[in-house]
Order: structure tokens, then C-alpha cells, then sequence
């Protein structure tokens, strides 16, 4: 089986949702947030409990009319796989989109990542079947994965690491010993991506309809 294609954000624009049912894509990624115990999907932060997220174009209200969590579920039906990015700022969102995926009878098709590994680890305890992985966005976070399942502190479990951060085949066999599966994200470079898919990840997150043909 051939590493798993994921277009990066595809899911947090209604405009986007039909890219999942392209054949070079595998699988779409959400970026999904809770605020005032609403779970919803959108790339920008947002401030807390006020109706703003700020993103790379600044400041901006809130859009009421934003994808859920359903659509993105309705989308990807029989076509691909979904990735929801969970993440963490203000409230804990592990309830929420627990309470979300709970009443799924196949849930063999999602990956929820989290940047928060104590809430990854209530997700994989309330729902055993789920994918469930932990965000790696640093060489500090990585030395700690490492290093907490090699003393036992850490469950073995999939992560999505900055691709940046591994910088040989040996890296990514080495990482293999401790992670169940290993996802890159995100990589615009078809040459880089190539190079990734032969070091074995199982699984490349791109912005680019091109890079991810390319991995076909």
C-alpha cells in the first residue's frame, strides 16, 4: 500500500469539501477548534470566547456560516479518509468532538490529531477504534516522544511531524520503533515528497494537488 495523500485544509472551506473526491487525494484535513463549547472547523485562531480568528490576513469576525463537523463527514463519505487537526487554545475540545464522532458506527476512515497529547490520550480511551495522534511541531517535542516511549511514560500511538524535522531514512526507521504509523505534513516540494514517501512515512500532508499526483 502506497503512502496516504492528505490535502491540507481542503475541509475548512465548503468550496474545498469536493477536492475529496478527486483520485489523487486520499484523504482532506480539518483544522478544528472549540469555542464557547461549539466545535467548529476553521484555519484562523480564534480569540477565545469572542466571534473573531486571526490568521495570516489579521483580524477578522468570525464567519457564522462555517463548515461543521458533519459536512465534512457527509463529504468524504465512500470517497476518503478525513483528518481533523484538533486544535488547542482556549476550552478543551476533547468532549465536544468526542460527543461528534461518538455515534459513527465506522469511524475506520478518521484521524483525529491533537497538539494537546493529554487530550489525544482521553480520545483514544473514550473511543478505542478512533485513530487518534500526536502532533509533533518541534525537535523538543520529538525528543520528547522518543524519549517518553522509551521509558514507558508513552503509550506506543501515530504521529504527524513537521517534515522538516526528520532529515534521513535512518530518522524515519528510528521514529518507526516508537510510532505506530508516521504522517509529514506539509509538503509543497514534489522532489521532497518522493524523497519522504522512500524513507517509508505512511502518510504526507500538501497544500498542492501536483505534489500529491506526483505520490500516485
Amino acid at each position: 500500500m502506497g503512502v496516504t495523500r492528505i490535502l491540507h485544509a481542503a475541509g475548512n472551506y465548503r468550496e474545498t469539501l469536493p477536492l475529496a473526491r478527486l483520485p489523487e487525494v486520499d484523504a482532506i484535513e480539518a483544522d478544528v477548534w472549540l469555542r464557547s463549547g461549539d466545535v467548529f472547523v476553521n484555519h484562523a485562531r480564534p480569540l477565545g470566547p469572542i466571534p473573531y480568528t486571526i490568521g495570516s490576513d489579521g483580524l477578522r469576525r468570525n464567519d457564522e456560516d462555517r463548515v461543521n463537523v458533519a459536512e465534512l463527514l457527509a463529504a468524504v463519505d465512500g470517497c476518503a479518509r478525513l483528518v481533523l487537526d484538533l486544535r488547542s487554545w482556549f476550552g478543551d475540545p476533547a468532549p465536544d468532538i468526542m460527543r461528534a464522532l461518538h455515534p459513527l458506527r465506522d469511524r475506520s476512515h478518521l484521524l483525529v490529531s491533537c497538539e494537546s497529547w493529554a487530550i489525544a490520550d482521553r480520545l483514544r480511551v473514550w473511543l478505542p477504534d478512533l485513530l487518534v495522534a500526536y502532533s509533533v511541531r518541534s525537535e523538543g517535542q520529538l525528543r520528547r516522544f522518543v524519549q517518553g516511549r522509551i521509558g514507558g511514560g508513552l503509550a506506543e500511538t501515530a504521529v504527524m511531524v513537521r517534515h522538516t524535522l526528520l532529515r534521513s531514512a535512518a530518522e524515519v526507521e528510528s521514529l518507526r520503533r516508537w510510532a505506530s504509523t508516521i504522517g509529514v505534513w506539509t509538503v509543497d516540494d514534489e522532489q521532497r515528497a518522493r524523497q519522504l514517501a522512500v524513507w517509508g512515512v505512511d502518510s504526507i500532508t500538501s497544500n498542492e494537488l501536483s505534489v500529491l499526483a506526483a505520490l500516485g
